[in-house]
């Protein structure tokens, strides 16, 4: 016989799995629920019906299918109005939020151009609140706010809280959590952009393995992990700082002020410093995606330099991939960021890069999926993992409950 703490630990799992089911298909039932999941029918009637008095799922009546007799099926879905969900973009010149509902549909939005470079501590943590308040306002209904999140250019602490250091940004060790949680009354978690940007995949069924890294080419070179199916984070800072491991010792300079990095010579402005020379406009900001779709063709249609430029940035990017998969084994990679608008030009030099590094060039023939924009992606993979706090939340919400588990 279960103990009343086993007996309670079911329970919560259970109701998870239920959450987790309607994430997964947007409109179900309950005897789909119970296929899916492995629950028992009685088990997961239990369960939708708790979650529909909570307020947590919404019932539909579906017509009844041709095949079956008697009373149709009640559809269930996520009830949009339980929660609301702000995601915060801070990248270079730009600070943006959207705000969404429980079931994930964004709401309002609101942006703003800004020097960020120029800002203090104080006036950068100003902006983002003059933004929320902006974008909340455009929202209609009176759904909770029960979840912020935060993505950066940079380095963040292991508790979520801090921006410990960015290259957009003078200022360090910036406490961003605090103040918005003070100011709209829900928990914040502030994540480095790269490494949230697994959490895109957690429900979508398009990249369906439990190891996988995305790979940011653009205004720098940023990586997210996804190991055992848990979005890596490091034990004292977000880690998997994989642009800023060092290619060429000594060698070209790279915006986090250190020479040689693999973003030296893949970010989007080595890419362009290296086609057309050096350019300090270009270094200090993000080059867009329009120069960057010229350079291409410039190199498709044989320009030497222009196609030298992506052909080192494809060999110092392979030879850090060949370098990772020899410490945690290969896995498939997902390209993102403008400069996955050019994998023709990269990839040869990608593979070759990890063949040559790799133990007998173990790696280089792992699969390699392209998605090019990277704000629509890192505005789902905010809206995903804040709408997976929320899903943990009110899974333990409920007092227990007499349920039957599979």
């Amino acid at each position: 016989m279960l103990s009343k703490a086993d007996a309670e630990a079911v329970r919560l799992q259970n109701r998870r799995l239920a959450i987790d089911h309607f994430r997964h298909f947007a409109l179900s039932t309950r005897r789909r629920m119970s296929e899916e999941t492995g629950l028992s029918l009685s088990a997961a009637s239990s369960i939708a019906s708790d979650l529909v008095r909570e307020g947590v799922l919404a019932e539909a009546e579906a017509a009844p299918a041709p095949s079956r007799r008697g009373r149709p099926e009640v559809s269930l879905s996520l009830r949009p109005g339980m929660a609301r969900i702000a995601a915060i973009k801070v990248t270079v010149g730009e600070i943006g939020v959207a705000v969404a509902d429980y079931a994930g549909a964004v709401q309002a939005r609101a942006r703003a151009d800004l020097d960020l470079g120029g800002l203090d501590r104080e006036a950068f943590v100003a902006g983002m609140v003059a933004l929320m308040e902006e974008a909340l306002a455009g929202c209609a209904g009176s759904a909770p706010l029960r979840r912020i999140v935060v993505a950066v250019q940079g380095v963040t602490d292991s508790t979520s809280r801090r921006l410990l250091w960015s290259p957009i940004l003078r200022a360090r060790g910036i406490d961003i959590a605090t103040p918005l949680e003070a100011r709209f009354g829900a928990p914040a978690t502030v994540l480095n952009d790269c490494g949230l940007m697994p959490e895109r995949f957690r429900w979508s069924g398009e990249i369906d393995v439990a190891n996988f890294a995305t790979l940011f080419i653009g205004f720098g070179v940023g990586m997210g992990l996804k190991l055992s199916g848990i979005t890596f984070r490091g034990a004292q800072s977000s880690a998997v700082e994989f642009g800023h491991l060092n290619h060429i010792p000594g060698g070209d300079l790279c915006r986090c002020g250190n020479r040689g990095c693999i973003e030296a010579y893949a970010g989007d402005y080595a890419i362009w410093r290296a086609a057309r020379g050096p350019d300090d406009d270009h270094f200090g900001r993000r080059v867009r995606d329009a120069e960057m779709r010229e350079l291409a063709e410039s190199a498709r249609a044989g320009e030497a330099r222009s196609r030298a430029a992506f052909e080192r940035a494809g060999e110092a990017l392979g030879y850090g991939l060949g370098r990772m998969f020899t410490l945690i084994d290969p896995l498939p990679v997902v390209f993102v960021g403008s400069g996955a608008l050019a994998m023709d030009l990269l990839e040869p030099a990608i593979r070759r890069g990890i063949a040559e590094s790799a133990i007998e060039g173990v790696g280089s023939d792992t699969p390699f999926f392209v998605f090019p924009d990277s704000d629509e992606l890192l505005l789902d993979a905010s809206l995903a993992f804040g709408l997976a706090c929320v899903d943990e939340a009110v899974s333990k919400a409920a007092p227990a409950l007499d349920e039957a588990a599979a």
